[in-house]
């Protein structure tokens, strides 16, 4: 239903915090309820970032997708790998290429993990809702400045990070 909505909006966003894992260089979304006894059941249980990727494309104007999700792999000391360990899971999540006008924010670079932080919120999102209730900041200044809020609250231990070519335009999200 998000997808059908979308192709028919200007804008089309989806923020998503939770844990995220990359395998073989493909990202996934981990639902509450996934188990992952084995690491075949990720397509099963998982949500594709790619599948996300393609719902976001139809907007007309401003397509993004926002993942506070770079977490380490909770189920990776239990999971069972097919192949003898052959496959690789990776720490975080894997650098994408979005294309088709799509901007990827991760809430730590591609390889690196995110901090969970000490309160209600990870520092990624602590300092994305300040920056975003700050009036007249653009998109692309705000990530900015949540990336040097990040990098400075987590000792530059975590940076978050941008993919895709943002357009011209310019875009403003505001918290009401």
């Amino acid at each position: 239903a998000f997808g059908d909505r979308a192709d028919e909006a200007d804008w089309a966003l989806v923020y998503y915090a939770g844990h995220g894992i990359e395998v073989n260089g493909a990202n996934y979304l981990l639902p509450t309820d996934a188990r992952l006894a084995r690491e075949t059941h990720v397509q099963d249980e998982a949500i594709s970032l790619e599948r996300v990727l393609d719902k976001v494309r139809g907007a007309r104007k401003l397509r993004l997708v926002v993942l506070d999700a770079c977490r380490t792999n909770p189920f990776l000391t239990r999971m069972v790998r097919a192949g003898g360990g052959t496959r690789s899971i990776g720490g975080g999540l894997a650098d994408v290429e979005p294309g088709g006008g799509v901007l990827v924010v991760y809430s730590a670079k591609h390889g690196s993990t995110a901090l969970d932080g000490e309160g209600a919120n990870s520092p990624f999102t602590d300092a994305l809702l300040k920056g975003m209730d700050e009036p007249g900041i653009d998109l692309v200044t705000l990530i900015g400045k949540v990336r040097q809020s990040v990098l400075g609250a987590t000792g530059n231990r975590q940076e978050p990070w941008m993919y895709g070519a943002p357009s011209p335009e310019r875009h403003f999200l505001r918290l009401n």
